[in-house]
């Protein structure tokens, strides 16, 4: 894969002086005013900063109506101790595990890790990414639950998360880089994630936590965000390189003014500009052509270019684009405004319907794609497995359907571009989950599609 390398530019400062913006890891701070920033004149350097190149972009829209409820659980400080108990009616209730009861319990791993077990079975909760998770692991498999942890009195309270609806709907928008950091110089480099932001204009946004949402174990580009590695403080030595991926809240969806910045020096690029515009161009694409499918099916496959929702209330999404995004978002937002006037005037608060939405794009640039036959299913067309140079396979081929455009084998100086939608109406109104993968070419023609729609009622 080819990645462009990003120059580090210097603005001189003709007079002020140098804001700080200290980044945090709330959302509360995630986003500062800025009326000037600007950086001392210091060359590369007696700076020392590294050699930055993002390897892929993601924007990210969420919405929903929900509050988080915690149900406490146990604390972790006191298991083993005067909290067994409830820690044992957790792994019965709510873990289904029987032999609980006569198991021993220990900490390990200085105090991060609980061991649970008996002659013939084991369990152990490990606390991971600075104590902010729980890694579950029993037998061979390992996962996140639904377990989390809230920090009460320097306590870590582990907790049940329930989601509410309510009256008042959020929106929140996030954008993530996927970094290469290359430390150039011939000392040590003390990289400091506080001094990464994005500017937008007159704003500058700092680096926050990763965006959670009550189904995104549905969603396929946050379930490849997990697999990732998140990038942290660190000491880089001469001609090392470390990657990983960092978050923003931003206040929109992608945009060209976007500008990403390491100590008060901008990081500017000719890629950014493109993967603007090839995002642009796959989210005004009407992928009926493709796909052979209106984008709105109005229930019983009555499928339709016009969905009228006063006629159909629940319309899914066949397939997803910057305008189905934006028809379906404006239109829960009206039975929304509706419902929670019937409901006041009422009083039964308890008729609202969660909402949930998600509308996440990435774009990985310059990728060679070559096409190879895929042995594991056989009902797919014979070339639908596309890898880059190192073999690593760049579109998920076990679910969905993927159609390749070209005859060709190959395509070089390819852009890769993933769209992920959720849509969830009420509790058994309306689920919609779309996964939408595309290679674009380098004259932004699309050559292969992949294609998954999940509606459940």
């Amino acid at each position: 894969m080819r990645i462009l390398i990003l120059i580090l530019t210097i603005f001189v400062v003709i007079s002020g002086c140098v804001e700080e913006n200290n980044a945090s890891q709330s959302n509360e701070s995630a986003y500062q005013e800025s009326e000037n920033v600007s950086s001392t004149t210091l060359s590369p350097e007696e700076e020392n900063i590294p050699e930055i190149e993002v390897t892929s972009f993601s924007s990210i829209y969420m919405r929903d109506n929900t509050e988080r409820v915690y149900d406490y659980l146990f604390s972790w400080d006191n298991v083993p101790g005067n909290e067994n108990q409830s820690f044992i009616s957790y792994l019965k209730n709510d873990m289904g595990i029987d032999w609980a009861d006569n198991a021993q319990i220990v900490k390990t791993n200085d105090n991060e890790t609980i061991l649970v077990f008996t002659s013939e079975n084991s369990l152990e909760f490990t606390l991971e990414d600075n104590k902010s998770k729980i890694l579950t692991t029993i037998g061979s498999d390992s996962y996140y639950d639904s377990k989390k942890i809230k920090n009460e009195n320097g306590k870590i309270c582990v907790c049940r998360l329930e989601y509410e609806p309510g009256p008042n709907i959020t929106e929140k928008y996030y954008a993530v880089y996927n970094l290469s950091i290359k430390n150039n110089g011939s000392n040590n480099l003390d990289f400091n994630l506080n001094e990464l932001h994005v500017r937008d204009g007159n704003h500058i946004f700092n680096t926050t936590i990763d965006p959670e949402s009550q189904y995104s174990y549905r969603n396929e580009m946050f379930s490849d965000l997990k697999k990732e590695t998140k990038i942290e403080d660190t000491t880089l030595f001469p001609e090392q390189t470390t990657s990983g991926y960092v978050i923003f809240q931003v206040s929109s969806l992608y945009n060209e003014s976007f500008l990403l910045m390491y100590k008060g020096t901008p990081i500017t690029s000719t890629s950014f500009e493109k993967g603007v515009k090839v995002l642009r161009t796959a989210e005004s694409y009407n992928y009926s052509v493709i796909f052979g499918i209106p984008p709105y099916d109005c229930g019983g496959l009555n499928y339709t270019f016009e969905p009228d929702f006063k006629e159909y209330p629940y319309i899914w999404p066949n397939w997803v684009n910057r305008s189905v995004f934006e028809v379906l978002n404006k239109a829960d937002s009206e039975n929304m405004a509706k419902l929670s006037i019937e409901n006041t005037l009422s009083k039964d608060m308890e008729q609202i319907p969660p909402i949930n939405i998600v509308y996440a794009l990435k774009v990985i640039p310059e990728t060679n794609v070559t096409m190879v036959p895929n042995i594991r299913s056989s009902h797919f067309s014979p070339y639908t497995l596309c890898v880059d140079d190192t073999g690593e396979e760049l579109i998920n081929s076990e679910y969905g359907k993927i159609i390749v455009l070209n005859s060709q084998m190959g395509f070089s100086n390819a852009t890769i571009v993933k769209i992920s939608y959720q849509n969830v109406y009420g509790r058994k109104d309306r689920l919609s989950f779309i996964d939408q993968d595309l290679i674009l070419d380098d004259e932004l023609n699309i050559v292969v599609a992949k294609y998954y729609c999940g509606n459940f009622v």
